[in-house]
């Protein structure tokens, strides 16, 4: 009898709805690995212990604070791991462990905290790497403020700044300037011929709507862009004069 096959988009459905259980506010899975074990980093004895915790990981996206998290789902027990992201996650990779540090506060009820350094050994090195450059990838985008820590955000908001953070410069410019565009009549300066093949590739860009939060993070990214600003400033050009030739 011949092994039954399940697809990725099934086993990931499968996946979410089993993370939904341990958080319903988690909406989508950024990446996973298939194995992982957790160790925890003994301080007094310089040496690493095997914690009870191995399984699939996942980094998983939620629609609150905090906006990602690193869960491993724990085979050998009932207590799974779960690691909010900030933007002061620290990490490193040091064969054969991906190691990062974990706050936790004292069972004194103390201010202080103490942090604890962990280690998830994966059984694939490619997915150790996969999940080092993800993570590396949301800690830097949380940084740079492109996800607003102190925010709350709704799910939508969420897919459009990471839609808006996948455009190339080109495709935003377009996306941004098509809310610009003047109808042709009033321009004598425009041809279809010239223009035609760049309506049929912005044609899709033109139809997304952005919002205040995604406008401005493609604004803050846009300005570094001396092009973006010559077809901001051609185009406000173009306006003011078509403006100005209807008034006549």
């Amino acid at each position: 009898m011949a092994p039954i096959s399940i697809n990725k988009d099934t086993k990931r459905s499968a996946n979410l709805r089993v993370l939904q259980r341990i958080d319903a506010d988690i909406i989508d899975i950024t990446a996973s690995a298939t194995h992982v074990v957790l160790y925890e980093f003994n301080v007094s004895s310089q040496a690493w212990e095997k914690r009870n915790c191995e399984g699939s990981l996942f980094v998983a996206k939620r629609s609150k604070l905090p906006y990602f998290k690193i869960v491993i789902m724990n085979r050998t027990s009932k207590e799974n791991l779960e690691v909010p992201l900030s933007s002061t996650f620290q990490m490193q990779v040091r064969e054969p462990y991906l190691i990062f540090r974990l706050e936790k506060g004292n069972n004194g009820g103390s201010n202080e905290t103490v942090q604890k350094i962990r280690g998830i050994w994966f059984h694939s090195g490619k997915e150790r790497e996969e999940i080092c450059n993800v993570l590396d990838q949301i800690v830097k985008k949380l940084s740079s403020g492109d996800i607003n820590e102190n925010d709350s955000a709704t799910t939508g908001e969420i897919d459009t700044i990471d839609r808006v953070q996948s455009m190339c410069k080109s495709e935003a410019t377009a996306s941004l300037l098509s809310a610009l565009r003047i109808d042709e009549s009033t321009n004598n300066d425009h041809t279809n011929d010239s223009n035609k093949q760049g309506d049929e590739d912005t044609q899709l860009l033109q139809n997304i709507e952005l919002d205040k939060k995604s406008l401005q993070l493609s604004l803050m990214s846009l300005l570094q862009d001396d092009r973006f600003l010559d077809l901001i400033h051609a185009q406000y050009i173009k306006v003011v004069r078509a403006r100005k030739g209807n008034t006549k």
